[in-house]
């Protein structure tokens, strides 16, 4: 694995993959505090191989409706450049009642602990202001004057660190990239972070479907060394309402209550008073995290073997051997945009509804009850009840979720998304998939394409000129699923060309006419794990590439002799 030592105060980061289509950008960090009062806490000039669209950095989580939005404007020379938002998601809690024994969820809902924090990323030459619509009245920073300060911004001091890049590691703009960092590991403890990281990867790709879509996704460390090892445990005192102690009486059977810790990002049980509720400082989080601008997806795993993580914007946990369990739970919330199917109360959540208009819910809950209309009907068998009584197998109407007991109702009558420790159900599955392919979570914001951009040869973008007589080879990079198939399709003016099932046509003419032919490529997957259901297989976006090609020259003497002697 290639290593790099990268330095935050450094005036422009330069990165291991760094090529001829990265675009400089400009990396900040800002931080709302309780108020709505937004201050900047970080600057970095960055280079990022994926386009830097402010777009990028609001995903969906919770069908929006699971945390705050700030909204802002760019202006490029006193000219608006559009609105673009930032989100500050809830944190989340959700926890096995008893890992191993009893993996049925144990949700909290602590919300935002203090100040909250985003990230904006935006090429240079592009804005040079950003007017902020949010709290009690608008804000306006030049970027060039926090450019200016960078040195004196709060989170200026990031420590150095190492980024490792994955062996393979693929093209940042058509890919999940996904940064995990370290918290609580000293500099000597280098070689654990990263045999605990490449566990917790092991552990998630063992899973399906992340298994079979593995190759989609980079996998790419940063290690951040600690003073100390191991998070911060408050010891229980009853009654407390400070940081410095826990009344959760979980926290009596906590075999490091009171010891404190000084590491990189903060991180800490007990945060809001829940035990279990394993956080990191945000901000830091965030800073440190331009070590790889590109990052999609942030989970920070803390050196610590005691049970315990959170989710929301971050996710976060601990290397207790059950933790990774939390993981694969919050990235459906993260990623995938999943509800939760079990029916502890979330005062405050915005409802949803797929009968009554307003917000639809999100695709693995519905509080619809016919049958024809359930959005996952195609998964259900014709002789399944709907309703579903519960202990049922398979696909059905099982009622509870969302939070509620009665007139919401879930797939399946065990989920991942309901009970840690079981898989995730075959609408859950499907829609980590789909959302592969439709995007929505970072870049590419159209989702992943199954041929590579820029790999084509030649570039489709212009008409391919060719010589009669001779042949010229095309040839793109598709992008396999690890246990699956593709189906590929190349078409000569429209007509499948019979036995072109590969990665290249040749193709060749010996009359001057047609003087000009249309040559396209579609690629789907073949999806042979059957994961996908026919309706949402017919509706993914297609992959496609098309050439024109302009045929000049005249016939060769051979050939013509050959045809008309």
């Amino acid at each position: 694995m290639k290593k790099v030592v990268l330095t935050a105060a450094l005036a422009v980061l330069m990165l291991v993959s760094a090529s001829a289509s990265a675009q400089t950008a400009h990396y900040m960090v800002f931080e709302v505090d309780e108020s709505g009062r937004i201050e900047p806490v970080f600057y970095q000039l960055v280079e990022m191989q994926a386009p830097a669209d402010p777009a990028r950095d609001l995903p969906v989580q919770q069908a929006d409706t699971d945390g705050e939005i700030v909204k802002y404007e760019l202006y490029l020379d006193g000219k608006s450049q559009g609105f673009s938002y930032a989100k500050l998601p809830r944190m989340r809690g959700e926890f096995a009642k008893e890992p191993g024994v009893d993996d049925r969820i144990q949700s909290v809902q602590p919300g935002r602990s203090g100040a909250g924090a985003f990230v904006i990323r935006v090429a240079v030459d592009t804005a040079d202001t950003i007017r902020f619509e949010h709290g009690p009245q608008p804000q306006t920073y030049s970027i060039e004057s926090v450019a200016a300060q960078r040195a004196m911004l709060r989170e200026a001091a990031t420590v150095p660190f190492d980024i490792g890049l994955p062996a393979e590691h693929g093209p940042p703009g058509n890919r999940v990239d996904l940064l995990v960092l370290g918290d609580g590991y000293t500099g000597t403890q280098k070689t654990s972070f990263e045999n605990d990281a490449a566990n917790l990867k092991n552990a998630l790709f063992a899973f399906p479907p992340y298994r079979e879509y593995r190759n989609f996704v980079n996998w790419v460390t940063l290690f951040s060394p600690s003073s100390q090892s191991g998070a911060s445990h408050p010891p229980y005192q009853p009654n407390c309402t400070s940081a410095s102690c826990c009344s959760d009486p979980d926290a009596q059977s906590d075999p490091f209550a009171g010891r404190f810790t000084q590491t990189a990002f903060d991180s800490t049980f007990c945060t809001n008073q829940i035990h279990r509720l394993l956080t990191v400082n945000q901000s830091k989080v965030l800073a440190a995290a331009a070590g790889y601008p590109d990052w999609d997806q942030i989970l920070v795993l803390v050196n610590d073997e005691v049970y315990g993580g959170s989710g929301g914007f971050l996710s976060v946990t601990s290397t207790n051997q059950y933790a990774d369990q939390i993981v694969l739970h919050e990235l459906g919330h993260s990623f995938s945009g999943l509800a939760d199917e079990y029916d502890t109360p979330y005062p405050g959540l915005p409802p949803c509804s797929d009968t009554a208009g307003g917000s639809p819910c999100e695709p693995n809950v519905t509080n619809q009850t016919s049958r024809s209309q359930i959005k996952w009907a195609s998964w259900i068998s014709p002789g399944t009840a709907v309703p579903t009584p519960p202990g049922t197998p398979g696909v059905g109407l099982f009622e509870g979720a969302r939070y509620q007991s009665t007139g919401m109702y879930r797939p399946v009558d065990q989920c991942q998304m309901r009970q840690l420790g079981v898989p995730f159900c075959p609408v859950c599955r499907e829609q980590y998939i789909r959302r592969l392919y439709t995007g929505g979570w970072g870049t590419p914001q159209d989702g992943i394409d199954l041929i590579e951009p820029g790999s084509e040869q030649p570039a489709p973008e212009a008409p391919v000129q060719y010589t009669v007589g001779t042949s010229i080879s095309f040839t793109v990079d598709l992008l396999w699923p690890q246990e699956s198939d593709l189906d590929i399709e190349w078409l000569l003016d429209g007509v499948p060309v019979t036995g072109s099932w590969t990665e290249s046509f040749t193709f060749s003419q010996d009359t001057p006419w047609p003087e000009q032919r249309t040559l396209e490529l579609r690629v789907r997957d073949a999806d042979t794990n059957g994961y996908l259901s026919d309706p949402v297989s017919a509706g993914l976006p297609p992959h496609q590439r098309t050439w024109t090609i302009e045929v000049a020259g005249e016939l060769p003497d051979e050939v013509f002799h050959d045809r008309f002697q």
